[in-house]
């Protein structure tokens, strides 16, 4: 072994030794935890193999199954979203999701929602304008049902 000097700021060799085999035994214990783990997240995923393997037996494909769990997570983090908005903000969030339908959910609508909210031009207005031109009667009465009250009245006239 080194020598180490003690003196001022300096362990003696018996106390360092001592902090080298407790880290050292640390170690291999943060390692044995480690494999523990792992170990459990392997039979976890066992399990869900075989889960998914019965469901395909049954005729449920397993892309879907995880498309429906995934849809799930998603709604639950929108949910989470939305509760953390004041009162006012949450209603028009609601508003807006009932109007647009899944389309909110998408990337592209998220922009459509959010130029919407910041800008009120003519061109905006124009498409909106055709696209309430192009609805079904039941989609029209779903995209009133969400509008503002300031515009309903507006609505009708389309």
């Amino acid at each position: 072994m080194a020598r180490v000097l003690e003196g001022r700021n300096r362990t003696n060799p018996d106390e360092m030794a001592s902090f080298v085999d407790k880290f050292e035994e640390l170690e291999k214990e943060k390692l044995r935890e480690k494999m523990s783990y792992m170990e459990r997240c392997r039979r976890i995923q066992t399990q869900i193999n075989e889960l998914l393997d019965d469901a395909k037996d049954q005729g449920l494909p397993k892309n879907v199954l995880k498309g429906v769990v995934k849809a799930r997570e998603f709604e639950r983090k929108a949910d989470a979203v939305m509760e953390a908005l004041e009162d006012d903000a949450q209603a028009l969030f609601k508003d807006i999701r009932q109007a647009l339908g899944d389309f909110a959910d998408l990337p592209l609508g998220a922009a459509a929602v959010e130029r919407e909210e910041t800008s009120d031009d003519d061109r905006t207005a124009a498409i909106v304008g055709a696209v309430k031109d192009d609805m079904t009667e039941d989609e029209q009465a779903a995209w009133d049902k969400a509008a503002p009250k300031a515009d309903a009245a507006a609505a009708k006239v389309h």
